[in-house]
């Protein structure tokens, strides 16, 4: 067994990443951005208007959002409706970014955001049921390239990369609740 060279950080000795480890954080973070830097849809495949392209099937400008907000959007179409506190949570971003990412999405009408009929602190987001359909075509766009990468993959093979994924997510909620 060959030792990994450890490299000095803050005083304490840490094990280099492996190239295999480096490259495929490289890739993520890659996939990442091109998720979020990527705000056109094909209109001729959603059937019209779309969250993020600024398109509508009746010609009428659609808002272009921030892609914070469309991630934000899509999180609450796949969670239900959702504290400010459990958006933040939920996106690993500040709880005054995601009240300006709420505040957005409130502005052109995508989500509703109402008090807390028990405790008026507490803000609750849900999707407004008329722009529905807007977030669902944008979930689907982005479930089409998934589907369409994995294609060629075997079934085990997606379950492999079904489990990565699970397990990189897990670590870095972990790491990120332990941190103080």
């Amino acid at each position: 067994m060959v030792d990994k060279p450890r490299v000095k950080t803050n005083g304490a000795p840490k094990t280099r990443l492996s190239d295999e480890a480096l490259e495929t954080s490289r890739l993520l973070v890659a996939f990442l951005h091109a998720v979020y830097a990527n705000r056109r849809t094909d209109s001729s495949q959603s059937g019209g208007e779309a969250v993020h392209d600024g398109s509508t099937a009746g010609g009428a400008a659609s808002p272009v959002l921030s892609s914070h907000a469309v991630r934000a959007a899509i999180h609450i179409y796949q969670h239900g409706e959702r504290t400010i506190g459990q958006l933040a949570s939920g996106l690993g971003i500040s709880y005054g970014w995601a009240s300006r990412v709420v505040e957005e999405l409130e502005g052109v009408g995508y989500v509703i955001r109402e008090r807390d009929t028990d405790d008026r602190r507490v803000v609750r987001v849900r999707l407004n049921p008329e722009r529905l359909g807007d977030v669902e075509r944008a979930y689907e766009w982005h479930g089409r390239a998934v589907e369409e990468a994995l294609e060629p993959l075997s079934e085990s093979e997606r379950e492999a990369v079904r489990a990565f994924l699970r397990r990189v997510t897990d670590l870095l909620r972990q790491s990120k609740a332990e941190q103080p």
